[in-house]
């Protein structure tokens, strides 16, 4: 833009020198080129306005999901405990499918995710990158759907069913776990940090995902959940009745 400024000027010059009637003109030519030597400065202040207003959106926005969560930390009321399987796969499993809601498509996203349970506060902790798309969701929409399980992946010959070893070392049954519930944005301050801290010891091999500037802490408090084994019987839990049905019942 200003070497275009600085053609202009050097065009009207020329001009106004040839023909000395264009003098009559020139208050108008000024007025136009000093219109056109503007735009580049009124863009420089819209582009720093709109970066500021940003800001304090990104600010606001963080200080809304910190009042969320600490809401949520600040609930005290007695919850039946995870059941065994729950707990179990939760803590030897370190892979979880995380589905997130996009309400502005009507649609879905799924995501392989590391993750930690905290056993103390059964719950369980993830981090994720503020520029990706799970966490755009997750500030409009904290509902969230987690699957964690221990069957085979390569091939039909490796049965786990009933040959693992479990927390307790005995022998257990192979199990698909869904669980929902909210998933809160955790706001810099302690509880992230705490977070972030037994994230990575229970994954060392990953600090790029879990430690930096841009990465935030996830909390997920669970719901509900459902147990299927691998012959196809499933369990259900809830945070209000706790275990409901049978394992023995085969339930859709």
């Amino acid at each position: 833009l200003a070497v275009s400024c600085t053609q202009l000027s050097y065009l009207l010059s020329t001009i106004m020198a040839r023909d000395g009637s264009a003098t009559a003109a020139a208050p108008s030519a000024a007025l136009g080129l000093a219109i056109f030597a503007a735009i580049p400065i009124a863009a420089s202040l819209y582009a720093r306005q709109k970066r500021k207003r940003d800001e304090e959106r990104r600010r606001a926005a963080s200080r809304h999901r910190s009042s969320v969560y600490e809401e949520f930390r600040g609930k005290k009321y007695l919850r039946p405990p995870f059941p065994p399987a729950v707990k179990d796969m939760l803590t030897r499993c370190r892979l979880a499918y995380l589905s997130t809601v996009d309400v502005d498509q009507s649609s879905s996203h799924l995501s392989l995710m590391r993750y930690t349970y905290i056993p103390e506060e059964e719950v369980i902790v993830m981090s994720t990158n503020t520029k990706t798309k799970k966490f755009t969701m997750l500030e409009k929409q904290t509902g969230v759907a987690l699957l964690v399980h221990d069957f085979a992946q390569f091939g039909d010959d490796d049965d786990n069913g009933g040959g693992n070893s479990g927390a307790g070392g005995g022998e257990q049954q192979t199990y698909s776990i869904t669980l929902n519930g909210m998933c809160h944005i955790v706001g810099t301050g302690p509880d992230a940090e705490r977070y972030r801290a037994a994230h990575l010891k229970a994954n060392p091999q990953y600090p790029q995902f879990i430690v930096g500037e841009d990465i935030a802490m996830l909390c997920v408090d669970v719901q509900e959940a459902r147990i299927c084994d691998i012959h196809d019987r499933v369990t259900k839990w809830n945070v209000n009745d706790g275990v409901e049905g049978s394992r023995g019942s085969k339930l859709s």
